[in-house]
Protein backbone atom coordinates (compact mmCIF):
# COMPACT_ATOMS: atom_id res chain seq x y z
CA UNK A 1 0.00 0.00 0.00
CA UNK A 2 1.28 3.29 -0.88
CA UNK A 3 2.23 6.30 1.28
CA UNK A 4 -0.56 8.46 -0.30
CA UNK A 5 -3.28 5.96 0.53
CA UNK A 6 -2.12 4.69 3.99
CA UNK A 7 -2.81 8.96 4.49
CA UNK A 8 -6.10 9.01 3.06
CA UNK A 9 -7.31 6.00 5.33
CA UNK A 10 -5.39 7.28 8.25
CA UNK A 11 -7.56 10.81 7.26
CA UNK A 12 -11.00 9.45 6.58
CA UNK A 13 -10.79 7.56 10.61
CA UNK A 14 -9.40 10.65 12.11
CA UNK A 15 -9.53 13.93 10.18
CA UNK A 16 -7.87 15.41 12.84
CA UNK A 17 -4.68 13.21 13.25
CA UNK A 18 -2.43 15.57 11.64
CA UNK A 19 -3.34 18.50 14.25
CA UNK A 20 -3.77 15.83 17.28
CA UNK A 21 0.04 14.39 16.68
CA UNK A 22 3.10 16.10 16.51
CA UNK A 23 4.39 16.57 13.13
CA UNK A 24 7.86 14.53 13.95
CA UNK A 25 6.21 11.60 14.89
CA UNK A 26 3.64 11.01 12.27
CA UNK A 27 5.55 8.84 9.84
CA UNK A 28 3.26 10.22 6.97
CA UNK A 29 4.44 13.57 7.85
CA UNK A 30 7.80 12.82 7.39
CA UNK A 31 7.27 11.44 4.01
CA UNK A 32 6.68 14.78 2.74
CA UNK A 33 9.56 16.67 4.95
CA UNK A 34 12.05 18.62 3.00
CA UNK A 35 15.04 16.80 2.49
CA UNK A 36 18.56 19.15 2.02
CA UNK A 37 18.99 18.79 -1.55
CA UNK A 38 15.57 18.40 -2.98
CA UNK A 39 13.87 21.02 -4.74
CA UNK A 40 11.07 23.12 -3.36
CA UNK A 41 8.10 24.02 -5.40
CA UNK A 42 6.78 27.16 -4.61
CA UNK A 43 2.79 27.33 -3.97
CA UNK A 44 -0.07 30.01 -3.93
CA UNK A 45 -2.15 30.10 -0.66
CA UNK A 46 -5.82 31.76 -2.22
CA UNK A 47 -8.10 32.65 0.24
CA UNK A 48 -10.39 35.11 1.60
CA UNK A 49 -7.96 36.41 4.87
CA UNK A 50 -9.76 37.72 7.68
CA UNK A 51 -12.30 35.15 8.35
CA UNK A 52 -9.45 32.36 7.20
CA UNK A 53 -6.41 33.71 9.23
CA UNK A 54 -6.22 30.55 11.44
CA UNK A 55 -6.62 28.14 8.24
CA UNK A 56 -4.32 29.70 6.23
CA UNK A 57 -1.85 29.73 9.00
CA UNK A 58 -2.54 25.79 8.92
CA UNK A 59 -2.48 25.48 4.94
CA UNK A 60 0.66 27.54 5.35
CA UNK A 61 2.65 25.28 7.72
CA UNK A 62 1.81 21.56 6.35
CA UNK A 63 3.50 23.23 3.46
CA UNK A 64 6.59 24.31 5.25
CA UNK A 65 6.54 20.53 6.53
CA UNK A 66 6.07 19.51 3.17
CA UNK A 67 8.95 21.64 2.16
CA UNK A 68 7.34 24.07 -0.01
CA UNK A 69 7.35 27.95 -0.21
CA UNK A 70 4.19 29.07 -0.10
CA UNK A 71 3.09 32.73 -1.39
CA UNK A 72 0.24 34.74 -0.74
CA UNK A 73 -1.77 37.43 -0.31
CA UNK A 74 0.04 38.53 2.91
CA UNK A 75 2.84 39.54 0.58
CA UNK A 76 0.68 41.94 -1.32
CA UNK A 77 -3.15 42.82 -0.13
CA UNK A 78 -4.84 42.96 -3.51
CA UNK A 79 -6.35 46.32 -4.43
CA UNK A 80 -4.91 48.05 -7.72
CA UNK A 81 -4.06 47.23 -11.54
CA UNK A 82 -0.44 46.86 -10.04
CA UNK A 83 -0.77 44.80 -7.16
CA UNK A 84 -3.11 42.99 -9.44
CA UNK A 85 -0.20 42.32 -12.03
CA UNK A 86 2.07 41.35 -9.11
CA UNK A 87 0.06 38.51 -8.31
CA UNK A 88 -0.19 37.28 -11.72
CA UNK A 89 3.68 37.29 -12.21
CA UNK A 90 3.95 35.43 -8.68
CA UNK A 91 0.98 32.83 -9.65
CA UNK A 92 2.90 32.29 -12.99
CA UNK A 93 6.11 31.73 -11.05
CA UNK A 94 4.48 29.44 -8.69
CA UNK A 95 4.46 25.35 -9.44
CA UNK A 96 1.27 24.87 -7.70
CA UNK A 97 -1.89 26.76 -6.96
CA UNK A 98 -4.03 25.96 -3.49
CA UNK A 99 -7.61 27.49 -3.01
CA UNK A 100 -9.08 27.59 0.61
CA UNK A 101 -13.08 28.61 0.84
CA UNK A 102 -15.21 29.23 3.60
CA UNK A 103 -17.99 31.17 4.29
CA UNK A 104 -17.30 34.70 2.94
CA UNK A 105 -17.12 35.66 -1.06
CA UNK A 106 -13.91 38.92 -0.08
CA UNK A 107 -14.03 42.07 -1.25
CA UNK A 108 -14.80 42.95 -5.50
CA UNK A 109 -13.07 44.32 -8.09
CA UNK A 110 -14.47 47.59 -9.44
CA UNK A 111 -14.07 46.41 -12.95
CA UNK A 112 -14.77 42.86 -13.13
CA UNK A 113 -17.33 42.87 -9.85
CA UNK A 114 -15.63 39.56 -8.98
CA UNK A 115 -14.01 39.00 -5.31
CA UNK A 116 -9.76 39.05 -5.75
CA UNK A 117 -9.90 35.18 -4.39
CA UNK A 118 -12.20 34.08 -7.51
CA UNK A 119 -9.70 36.27 -10.01
CA UNK A 120 -6.87 34.43 -8.96
CA UNK A 121 -8.70 31.23 -9.29
CA UNK A 122 -9.65 32.00 -12.73
CA UNK A 123 -6.12 33.18 -13.85
CA UNK A 124 -4.90 29.79 -11.90
CA UNK A 125 -6.85 27.56 -14.29
CA UNK A 126 -6.52 29.92 -17.73
CA UNK A 127 -2.35 29.28 -17.37
CA UNK A 128 -3.55 25.76 -16.29
CA UNK A 129 -1.57 25.70 -13.11
CA UNK A 130 -2.27 22.64 -11.28
CA UNK A 131 -4.76 23.69 -8.45
CA UNK A 132 -5.57 22.17 -5.29
CA UNK A 133 -9.19 23.26 -4.09
CA UNK A 134 -10.52 23.12 -0.07
CA UNK A 135 -13.78 23.94 0.73
CA UNK A 136 -16.23 24.16 3.63
CA UNK A 137 -17.78 21.06 4.21
CA UNK A 138 -20.94 22.96 5.86
CA UNK A 139 -21.12 26.40 5.15
CA UNK A 140 -24.50 26.53 6.22
CA UNK A 141 -23.45 26.52 9.81
CA UNK A 142 -20.83 29.60 10.02
CA UNK A 143 -22.28 32.59 11.75
CA UNK A 144 -20.85 35.94 12.10
CA UNK A 145 -17.54 37.38 10.91
CA UNK A 146 -17.59 33.71 8.66
CA UNK A 147 -20.77 34.18 6.58
CA UNK A 148 -21.80 36.96 3.99
CA UNK A 149 -24.41 38.99 4.72
CA UNK A 150 -25.00 40.56 1.71
CA UNK A 151 -27.60 38.34 -0.25
CA UNK A 152 -25.85 39.46 -3.81
CA UNK A 153 -22.10 38.46 -2.26
CA UNK A 154 -23.57 35.26 -1.19
CA UNK A 155 -25.08 34.09 -4.55
CA UNK A 156 -21.59 34.98 -5.75
CA UNK A 157 -20.13 32.89 -3.25
CA UNK A 158 -22.48 29.74 -4.34
CA UNK A 159 -21.82 30.49 -8.06
CA UNK A 160 -18.17 30.53 -7.35
CA UNK A 161 -18.29 27.15 -5.50
CA UNK A 162 -20.07 25.60 -8.06
CA UNK A 163 -17.77 26.82 -10.66
CA UNK A 164 -14.90 25.31 -8.53
CA UNK A 165 -16.76 21.82 -8.04
CA UNK A 166 -17.75 21.17 -11.39
CA UNK A 167 -13.97 22.00 -12.64
CA UNK A 168 -12.15 19.53 -10.79
CA UNK A 169 -11.85 17.38 -7.37
CA UNK A 170 -12.27 18.93 -4.83
CA UNK A 171 -11.61 18.46 -0.99
CA UNK A 172 -13.79 19.18 1.69
CA UNK A 173 -13.19 20.57 5.43
CA UNK A 174 -15.08 21.53 8.76
CA UNK A 175 -12.56 22.54 11.03
CA UNK A 176 -8.69 24.83 10.61
CA UNK A 177 -7.53 21.09 12.36
CA UNK A 178 -8.41 19.31 9.43
CA UNK A 179 -6.46 21.45 6.37
CA UNK A 180 -2.98 20.12 7.24
CA UNK A 181 -3.85 16.34 6.11
CA UNK A 182 -5.88 17.34 3.32
CA UNK A 183 -3.32 19.80 2.31
CA UNK A 184 -0.62 17.29 2.40
CA UNK A 185 -2.47 14.26 0.76
CA UNK A 186 -3.59 16.55 -2.08
CA UNK A 187 0.07 17.72 -2.12
CA UNK A 188 1.62 14.20 -2.40
CA UNK A 189 -1.01 13.27 -5.28
CA UNK A 190 -0.27 16.61 -7.20
CA UNK A 191 3.76 15.61 -7.25
CA UNK A 192 2.80 12.57 -8.67
CA UNK A 193 0.41 13.43 -11.36
CA UNK A 194 2.11 16.88 -12.13
CA UNK A 195 5.87 17.07 -11.36
CA UNK A 196 7.51 20.33 -11.36
CA UNK A 197 10.15 22.15 -11.76
CA UNK A 198 10.35 24.08 -8.50
CA UNK A 199 13.88 25.95 -6.85
CA UNK A 200 17.11 24.92 -5.89
CA UNK A 201 20.18 26.13 -4.12
CA UNK A 202 22.31 27.72 -6.80
CA UNK A 203 24.79 24.82 -5.51
CA UNK A 204 22.58 22.46 -6.32
CA UNK A 205 20.91 23.44 -8.96
CA UNK A 206 23.05 21.10 -11.92
CA UNK A 207 22.14 17.02 -12.37
CA UNK A 208 24.81 14.71 -11.46
CA UNK A 209 25.24 14.51 -15.58
CA UNK A 210 25.64 18.32 -15.69
CA UNK A 211 28.53 17.94 -13.48
CA UNK A 212 29.96 15.71 -15.12
CA UNK A 213 30.18 17.24 -18.46
CA UNK A 214 31.29 20.34 -17.06
CA UNK A 215 34.37 18.49 -15.13
CA UNK A 216 35.27 16.95 -18.34
CA UNK A 217 35.26 20.30 -20.13
CA UNK A 218 37.16 21.93 -18.11
CA UNK A 219 39.79 19.08 -17.76
CA UNK A 220 39.35 19.48 -22.01
CA UNK A 221 40.53 23.56 -21.24
CA UNK A 222 42.95 22.82 -19.12
CA UNK A 223 44.26 20.02 -21.56
CA UNK A 224 43.94 22.65 -24.43
CA UNK A 225 45.69 25.43 -22.46
CA UNK A 226 48.74 22.90 -21.87
CA UNK A 227 48.68 22.42 -26.02
CA UNK A 228 48.45 25.95 -26.50
CA UNK A 229 51.12 26.75 -23.97
CA UNK A 230 53.54 23.86 -25.35
CA UNK A 231 52.82 25.23 -29.18
CA UNK A 232 53.98 28.55 -28.08
CA UNK A 233 56.51 27.42 -26.84
CA UNK A 234 57.93 25.63 -29.53
CA UNK A 235 57.19 28.53 -31.30
CA UNK A 236 59.43 31.03 -29.65
CA UNK A 237 62.29 28.26 -29.75
CA UNK A 238 61.56 28.22 -33.41
CA UNK A 239 62.34 31.75 -33.48
CA UNK A 240 65.49 31.63 -32.13
CA UNK A 241 66.76 28.52 -34.62
CA UNK A 242 68.39 28.88 -37.60
CA UNK A 243 66.83 28.87 -41.02
CA UNK A 244 66.20 29.90 -44.66
CA UNK A 245 69.32 32.13 -45.91
CA UNK A 246 71.34 31.43 -42.58
CA UNK A 247 74.59 30.22 -42.69
CA UNK A 248 75.59 26.85 -41.11
CA UNK A 249 79.35 25.76 -41.81
CA UNK A 250 80.83 22.55 -42.34
CA UNK A 251 83.92 21.80 -40.07
CA UNK A 252 86.82 19.88 -41.66
CA UNK A 253 89.58 18.54 -39.79
CA UNK A 254 92.94 18.78 -41.89
CA UNK A 255 96.12 16.62 -40.78
CA UNK A 256 99.08 17.41 -42.90
CA UNK A 257 102.93 18.24 -42.92
CA UNK A 258 105.19 21.42 -43.77
CA UNK A 259 106.46 21.40 -47.23
CA UNK A 260 110.22 21.33 -45.91
CA UNK A 261 109.47 18.48 -44.16
CA UNK A 262 109.13 16.31 -46.79
CA UNK A 263 111.63 14.46 -48.96
CA UNK A 264 111.89 14.15 -52.74
CA UNK A 265 109.07 11.86 -53.27
CA UNK A 266 106.60 13.89 -51.07
CA UNK A 267 106.58 11.78 -48.09
CA UNK A 268 107.04 13.27 -44.84
CA UNK A 269 109.87 12.50 -43.38
CA UNK A 270 110.27 10.16 -39.95
CA UNK A 271 110.90 13.13 -37.79
CA UNK A 272 108.66 15.39 -39.63
CA UNK A 273 105.87 17.03 -37.15
CA UNK A 274 102.29 16.60 -37.74
CA UNK A 275 99.63 19.47 -37.85
CA UNK A 276 96.25 19.91 -37.31
CA UNK A 277 93.64 22.57 -37.87
CA UNK A 278 90.10 23.18 -38.75
CA UNK A 279 88.82 24.98 -41.65
CA UNK A 280 84.96 26.17 -41.89
CA UNK A 281 82.72 25.59 -44.99
CA UNK A 282 79.48 27.65 -45.49
CA UNK A 283 76.20 26.94 -46.71
CA UNK A 284 72.91 28.05 -46.41
CA UNK A 285 69.97 26.22 -44.44
CA UNK A 286 67.42 26.46 -47.35
CA UNK A 287 70.14 24.55 -49.81
CA UNK A 288 70.66 21.90 -46.64
CA UNK A 289 66.57 21.31 -46.68
CA UNK A 290 66.92 21.00 -50.34
CA UNK A 291 69.36 18.47 -50.02
CA UNK A 292 67.92 16.03 -47.31
CA UNK A 293 64.45 17.13 -48.53
CA UNK A 294 64.29 14.02 -50.71
CA UNK A 295 65.57 11.37 -48.66
CA UNK A 296 62.99 12.65 -45.92
CA UNK A 297 60.02 11.10 -47.88
CA UNK A 298 60.88 7.27 -47.56
CA UNK A 299 62.09 7.98 -43.06
CA UNK A 300 65.66 8.43 -44.01
CA UNK A 301 68.12 7.01 -41.04
CA UNK A 302 70.59 8.92 -39.74
CA UNK A 303 73.63 7.47 -41.18
CA UNK A 304 71.90 8.08 -44.95
CA UNK A 305 71.32 11.73 -43.79
CA UNK A 306 75.25 12.09 -42.69
CA UNK A 307 76.02 10.98 -45.93
CA UNK A 308 74.17 13.29 -47.97
CA UNK A 309 75.66 16.12 -46.01
CA UNK A 310 79.10 14.68 -46.13
CA UNK A 311 79.12 13.90 -49.71
CA UNK A 312 77.51 17.85 -50.14
CA UNK A 313 80.17 19.11 -47.41
CA UNK A 314 83.42 17.52 -49.48
CA UNK A 315 82.11 18.97 -52.77
CA UNK A 316 82.04 22.46 -51.21
CA UNK A 317 85.88 21.48 -50.22
CA UNK A 318 86.79 20.60 -53.89
CA UNK A 319 85.05 24.23 -54.67
CA UNK A 320 86.78 26.41 -51.96
CA UNK A 321 90.46 25.46 -51.23
CA UNK A 322 91.46 28.65 -50.02
CA UNK A 323 91.28 27.79 -46.50
CA UNK A 324 94.43 25.32 -47.08
CA UNK A 325 97.46 26.85 -46.26
CA UNK A 326 99.68 26.69 -49.21
CA UNK A 327 103.12 26.03 -47.28
CA UNK A 328 101.04 22.70 -45.84
CA UNK A 329 100.84 19.37 -47.34
CA UNK A 330 97.49 17.56 -46.51
CA UNK A 331 97.80 13.96 -46.01
CA UNK A 332 93.86 13.20 -44.29
CA UNK A 333 90.47 15.53 -43.98
CA UNK A 334 87.99 14.57 -41.91
CA UNK A 335 84.23 16.11 -41.54
CA UNK A 336 82.66 16.71 -38.48
CA UNK A 337 79.00 17.81 -38.54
Amino acid sequence: MGVAQQMSICLEQNPNALAETPHHRIPLIDSLRFVPGDRREQVFVSSTYLDLREERQSVIQALLIAGCIPAGMELFPAGNDEKWRLIQRVINECDYYVLVIGGKYGSLDPTTELSYTEMEFDYAESIGKPIMAFLHGEPGKLSGEQIELDAERREKLDAFRAKVEAARVVKYWNTSAELPGHVALALMETREHYPAEGWVRASQAMTPEQKTEIAELRARVAELAQEAEAKDKRAAIAGDLAQGDDLYSFKFVVTGFRLEDLDPDGDPRWDADQYNWTISVPTSWNKILQLVGPTLLHESSEPELSKVLEAHARRLWRENTDGIRPQYFVSSLSLRL
